[in-house]
């Protein structure tokens, strides 16, 4: 039993190291500073509102801000509290009758409220203030918060309110008004990594610097956050706290497979893709986190493409900067820009949906489908643009000759231009492919042809044509959100075809979509099949059998010639 008397209760770090004075704070400079000014030049409010995230130091500046008013030991040029004396031990004791804590969570009604202004006639029993700390303030009723309007904007001499909310919106702005309000902001990587240090080192505790910049990520901010996790791993790994075993804890992806895997999906190389995210969800890797980390790479590959200086940020591990400086320099920002929007939208699914692991493949597909990075074509095509530069090089030199040569032999200068123009398009229209499109249809299969699947959907199902010719057309695109649709479209299809198309927008609904058009077809070729002979006798032998759709035997054969004649190539 004396043993068990001995023992001190242990006591979680984010409670051991909360700050005692208000130099103590982490990444709170403005908030300390000007309640220093305050506190000094005795210009104290009645009323103080402090607002931020979890785990910044709300609760905590609130108790500094009462220590600190009622410490009888504090002298006129100082702010902070002694921390020895009475009012400042019973107030870190929580067991101050002048200091009252609330928690608004808790106690939300209107009688509440109405104990808290009945208790202020009534002057401080020990200390100089008697000080109302409200946690969690936006959870007070409607009612509540009206009952509190009169008192809040005008309170005796000695009492003194201090709020604290994480959601100052559902605040009303007749209380904001009568508040001197404070945002704190969310604790700087570099500030929080330094606090991090320096506790681990007080409690004697070797952890790797990539460990520490893994739980500063995770904790976004929150000094609180990343004290828990910090102990948290203490407790796995006792005395040697390694990157790995950071990972396990908090069920990371390792950033070193993320970025294999990013680089995947860049190239195009959906086989491997698919076999990193196995391997990365078979290690034990939530789908989740492995797509927020994809997420936060592709944010922290944009920054290093904006600010290339970050490669020299030690705060970030350093397998991050060497391989996100190699990226950024490899891809577009248009690119980064598409890949974070389709990777953002398969979150926002993934958080609400359901077979994740599933889910995930398809979307890493969408993302390499979709993505404009080379691929065998594309390599293809950039080996016939050089071989047409050299060839329209040599060309234009021979024209360069035939001119000074025609300049000297003539002095009719306008035939000379003319006869120059005729080979440069000669030139031009022997190295250039022209494509002609003479239906609509074959338009919008030419997006099919060249793999724009998205921009193919948009046509077949959404856009109602209006009027065709080739070179221009008008359509109706009323249901379609992109504005930049037109345009888009405009500039593949004159890239494809070597000719300026121009796409107008209609605000007639007359047309109709190719959908449509197939599916009236459809049906008139249904009509039309059940007035033969054979199909209705067939039909009335076998009730309830309909005709759902009409396929071409010829056509699939066909398809599954051309399956098999590819998968043959491949062998």
């Amino acid at each position: 039993m004396n043993d068990l008397a001995d023992n001190k209760e242990y006591r979680v770090l984010a409670r051991k190291y909360r700050p005692q004075k208000f130099d103590d704070l982490v990444g709170q400079e403005i908030l300390v500073r000007i309640l220093t000014n305050s506190i000094l030049q005795n210009r104290i409010s009645h009323a103080y509102l402090l607002t931020g995230v979890r785990g910044i130091g709300k609760t905590t500046s609130a108790r500094l801000i009462a220590m600190s008013l009622n410490c009888e030991n504090r002298t006129s040029e100082s702010c902070e509290p002694c921390g020895q004396c009475d009012p400042c031990i019973s107030v870190r004791e929580d067991r101050n009758l002048d200091v009252i804590e609330m928690d608004a969570a808790s106690k939300t009604g209107v009688d509440d409220i109405r104990e808290i202004i009945d208790n202020i006639k009534y002057k401080p029993v020990n200390n100089k203030y008697k000080i109302f700390i409200i946690d969690e303030v936006h959870m007070l009723s409607k009612n509540a918060f009206n009952a509190l309007l009169k008192t809040l904007e005008e309170p005796p001499p000695h009492v003194k309110f201090i709020f604290a909310t994480t959601e100052v919106k559902k605040i009303p702005i007749t209380i904001i008004s009568r508040c001197q309000r404070f945002d704190l902001h969310r604790v700087d990587n570099k500030d929080l990594t330094a606090h991090l240090m320096n506790v681990a080192k007080k409690e004697k505790i070797k952890i790797a610097n990539d460990a520490i910049a893994l739980i500063v990520r995770s904790a976004d901010g929150s000094v609180r956050d990343g004290l828990s996790l910090l102990d948290q791993a203490i407790v796995n790994e006792d005395k040697d706290i390694s990157v790995n075993a950071i990972i396990q804890m908090l069920g990371l992806a390792d950033r070193g497979k993320i970025f294999d895997l990013l680089e995947s999906i860049f190239l195009g190389d959906a086989p491997k893709a698919i076999e990193i995210f196995n391997n990365l969800h078979n290690s034990g890797a939530d789908v989740l986190m492995i797509f927020d980390e994809m997420l936060n790479l592709v944010h922290f590959i944009t920054q290093i493409k904006i600010a290339p200086s970050l490669k020299e940020d030690i705060h970030i591990p350093e397998l991050e900067r060497l391989k996100g400086f190699e990226m950024a320099q490899r891809i577009k920002m248009s690119d980064l820009g598409i890949v974070w929007q389709v990777l953002f939208k398969g979150y926002e699914e993934l958080q609400s949906g359901f077979h994740l692991f599933q889910h995930g493949e398809m979307i890493i597909l969408r993302l390499i489908y979709l993505h404009d990075g080379p691929s065998p074509d594309d390599l293809m095509n950039k080996s016939i643009a050089i071989e047409n530069q050299k060839i329209i090089k040599s060309e234009v030199d021979k024209v360069d000759h035939s001119v000074s040569q025609k300049i000297s032999n003539t002095s009719d200068l306008e035939e000379v231009v003319k006869e120059v123009n005729e080979e440069v398009f000669d030139i031009n229209t022997n190295l250039i492919p022209s494509i002609q499109i003479i239906s609509f249809r074959q338009f919008v299969d030419l997006f099919y042809q060249k793999r724009e699947g998205m921009l193919h959907t948009y046509l077949y199902n959404d856009v109602k044509l209006i009027s065709f010719k080739e070179g221009e057309i008008n359509i109706y695109t009323r249901s379609i959100l992109d504005k930049q649709f037109s345009r888009t479209i405009a500039k593949l299809i004159s890239k494809w075809t070597g000719r300026i198309w121009q796409i107008n927008m209609s605000d007639s609904n007359v047309g109709m979509s190719l959908y449509e058009e197939d599916i009236i077809e459809q049906q008139k070729k249904i009509e039309h099949m059940k007035s033969d002979p054979e199909i209705k006798s067939i039909l009335e032998s076998l009730p309830g059998t309909t005709i759902h759709a009409i396929t071409n035997i010829n056509e699939t054969v066909k398809e599954n010639h051309s399956i098999n004649d590819q998968e043959n190539i491949k062998e």
